[in-house]
């Protein structure tokens, strides 16, 4: 039998079949030896942490050795847009190429499936006649498409993506909604047939989130959302200490304590004769619900997360008690309420451990109502060394001035081998770092002012497109108010509603425009030659303080040991802005400036570990230093301000 490894440096080779299928393929050197160390991976069934630079093509090098495999694999994406784009690029781009290789298959959470009994419950509704004029025209739309859809996802609804995105919440079923085997659209539901294919996949591609509600319920002992498998491959796993702790964060917030009373109240309608007490209940629940809101909020300072005392909250808890007691009751006369259980379960537990010394509990007053907030320090990760599966954890951005400490220690994992290549660009050649002098520190009077002013001579003078990356999206909008009056250059504003892909499309495809984004923006885009040689980051991105995720991390530093801000803060805003950084330099013909205007890099001690954890660059504080950079590259425009 053919080595495996063997076959990975033929299929990778400059004569292989790759490089005949593909114009323009490259040999790169670390992207063989990426494939040859999950390869051994695979084959070892050993688990290890991988880290790859970014221009590596680190997609290509996982996938070859995963489809070539006789392994059963999960592979785990950041997001649902990460597994349409692996799927529907690189995956049918190599199966084009090498037709022989091993098939895949999607599995998204069930609220991406049509749900065929809100579907029919929004049919006997008067057909949807209560609905605005543009969702009643979307209904046509959705009947003409469950004719043909296969699968039922939700984002290939032929709709405008803002009607689609108002569609979604009206025939799909979130998991605390879903009646599981008691519904009687069960055995032609999409998303039970989407499981019932994954359980015999050979290769399953799936998202983080839903990596996590596995191994939360796997910790518990609470069974399997995911098939069994030989090895899952964690792609852009610098993303699961954060999305873990959100996943630890209990909350119980309004909109979903309403859907739950009304979906209940619903299914209890037809039998509420033999059951007067319960109703009752649940509008009791509603009240006090709103009274406690009414409370914190004449009470609430400025601040967005308050602190509630948990023993406050003893009527609630007395209340979801009575409640609990109740289901179990309609559960014994055999009434399917089993969706039910579970968060009203959660809710109650949430509440009794903000009792327990240690705990903290807050209170989020937003805009969509209430909610209740307290993290929990969960690691479903710890036992991964008594684990038979091999664990692949991979990213450009994992280690913190070049230790892995941080991701191990967030996750809980055992003593793992680890690997890194450095990158195969060179930023003393390619980038420059520009640390603006006299800058006011962010968060003082005039800082985006001076920020902004720091910014023109790029404005006018760079030769290509320029990327502004902020943290907030209110702080975005109000530079690109302040920009439309500053710059003649095209400016791409993101939106909190906007189309990411088309944003990126337009950029590209205009080499002299500025793009103010934030969120999703930070990483995973890839934006080559003049059409991005500029990125400007304002501040290091540091979760604010009151963030949930913030404290969650203050939860876990308490519990754990150690400081939250040197242990926690301070790591997670460097793989924060090494995934920003990164977007400059994607291939080795890029060249260009990155631009940090936070002070504290040199201000402060630990702007130190910040500098060492980025790749090695020349650094200016003057724009001399910069317009003689960007004039020996010949990135200067020959009229400037044009």
């Amino acid at each position: 039998m053919q080595n495996p490894i063997t076959t990975l440096q033929n299929l990778l080779a400059a004569d292989g079949p790759l490089a005949r299928a593909w114009p323009g393929f490259q040999v790169r050197p670390p992207q063989t030896e990426l494939a040859r160390q999950v390869e051994t991976a695979l084959q070892s069934r050993r688990s290890v942490i991988l880290e790859a630079p970014t221009g590596s093509g680190k997609t290509l090098a996982y996938l070859l050795p995963v489809l070539v495999s006789h392994r059963r694999v999960i592979v785990s994406v950041g997001n649902l847009t990460l597994q349409d784009h692996l799927l529907q690029g690189e995956y049918q781009k190599l199966r084009l190429a090498l037709p022989q290789l091993r098939s895949m298959f999607v599995l998204k959470g069930c609220d991406n499936y049509l749900c065929a009994w809100r579907w029919a419950e929004l049919q006997s509704d008067m057909g949807g006649r209560g609905l605005d004029p543009a969702l009643q025209a979307a209904l046509p739309v959705v009947r003409d498409w469950l004719r043909g859809t296969r699968d039922g996802d939700i984002q290939s609804l032929p709709l405008a993506a803002p009607v689609r995105a108002q569609v979604r919440p009206l025939v799909t079923i979130g998991s605390e909604q879903c009646r599981g085997a008691d519904c009687a659209y069960f055995h032609s539901c999409f998303f039970q047939r989407a499981r019932q294919r994954a359980a015999t996949a050979e290769v399953l591609l799936i998202n983080h989130r839903l990596l996590l509600s596995d191994r939360r319920l796997h910790s518990r002992g609470l069974g399997a959302l995911l098939p069994g498998a030989e090895a899952v491959i964690v792609d852009e796993a610098h993303q699961l200490p954060d999305l873990l702790l959100q996943h630890n964060l209990d909350v119980m917030e309004e909109y979903r304590v309403q859907r739950w009373m009304r979906a209940l109240e619903q299914l209890i309608q037809p039998q509420a004769g033999l059951y007067p007490e319960f109703q009752p209940l649940l509008r009791q629940l509603q009240r006090l619900w709103r009274h406690i809101g009414a409370q914190l909020q004449e009470n609430a300072a400025s601040q967005p997360l308050i602190p509630v005392d948990g023993a406050s909250l003893a009527p609630l808890a007395n209340l979801l008690q009575r409640l609990r007691q109740w289901l179990a009751l309609l559960q014994a006369a055999a009434l399917p309420v089993n969706q039910y259980v579970e968060p009203l379960q959660q809710w109650s537990e949430l509440l009794q451990r903000a009792r327990e010394p240690g705990q903290v509990l807050y209170a989020d007053l937003g805009s969509q109502g209430l909610r209740l907030l307290s993290p929990r320090v969960l690691n479903p990760f710890s036992s991964l060394a008594q684990d038979a599966t091999a664990w692949v954890f991979l990213s450009a951005t994992l280690r913190v001035a070049g230790s892995f400490d941080f991701f191990r220690r967030a996750l809980s994992l055992p003593a793992l081998p680890n690997w890194h290549h450095n990158t195969g660009l060179d930023h003393r050649e390619q980038a420059l770092l520009w640390l603006p002098d006299e800058l006011p520190v962010p968060g003082a009077e005039g800082f985006y002012q001076a920020w902004l002013e720091r910014l023109q001579p790029i404005l006018r003078q760079l030769d290509g497109g320029i990327l502004l990356l902020f943290s907030s999206h209110q702080v975005l909008q109000q530079c690109a108010a302040l920009l439309t009056d500053m710059t003649g250059r095209p400016l791409l504003v993101q939106t909190p509603q906007g189309d990411r892909q088309r944003l990126l499309r337009q950029f590209r495809q205009s080499p002299q425009s500025v793009l103010l984004a934030t969120g999703s923006f930070w990483e995973g885009i890839d934006v080559q030659g003049t059409a991005l040689r500029c990125v400007a980051i304002d501040k290091l991105p540091f979760v604010a303080p009151d963030d949930p995720l913030a404290l969650a991390w203050r939860q876990q530093a308490a519990e754990r040991g150690g400081s939250w801000f040197d242990d926690y803060m301070v790591p997670q805003a460097v793989i924060r802005l090494r995934q920003g950084v990164g977007r400059l330099l994607r291939g080795p013909a890029d060249q260009g400036l990155v631009v940090i205007g936070d002070r504290r890099l040199v201000d402060k001690p630990y702007g130190q570990r910040f500098l060492n954890s980025l790749p090695v660059m020349p650094r200016a504080r003057q724009w001399a230093e910069v317009a003689d950079f960007l004039r020996q590259r010949d990135l200067l425009r020959a009229t400037p301000g044009l």
